[in-house]
């Protein structure tokens, strides 16, 4: 626990996680053409930027809906004007159903074989 949480009492109080995205940033950038060890700074600009995108729009979602809860269905308002995002993440929804329908088929067949 840091001093400050321990001059409120709140030894309990975890400090956020920092988010280190680095590793999956420099595999991005090397497929969208840069070399396979870009620069420690750039990897470390965008990381920022990602960051403090996910922060703003984590923060405007969690005040739309139910109060302290994020949904799907908030982000996806919130990036509606974004055409590009917005499809993706429809696309990305659609296929993570479609594996959750695969796995169900596959371990329901899998659990009909080993019932006599």
């Amino acid at each position: 626990s840091s001093g400050i949480n321990a001059e409120y009492g709140d030894d309990d109080v975890e400090e956020p996680k920092k988010l280190n995205l680095a590793k999956e940033i420099r595999y991005i950038m090397y497929g969208f053409g840069d070399d396979k060890s870009p620069y420690t700074e750039s990897i470390a600009l965008i990381e920022d930027v990602v960051i403090n995108y996910l922060h703003e729009i984590s923060n405007q979602a969690i005040n739309m809906g139910k109060k302290g809860k994020i949904t799907v269905e908030d982000i996806l308002h919130l990036i509606r004007h974004d055409t590009k995002k917005y499809n993706r993440a429809k696309e990305l929804l659609i296929s993570n159903d479609d594996i959750k329908k695969a796995r169900k088929c596959f371990d329901e067949d899998n659990l009909s074989r080993l019932t006599p």
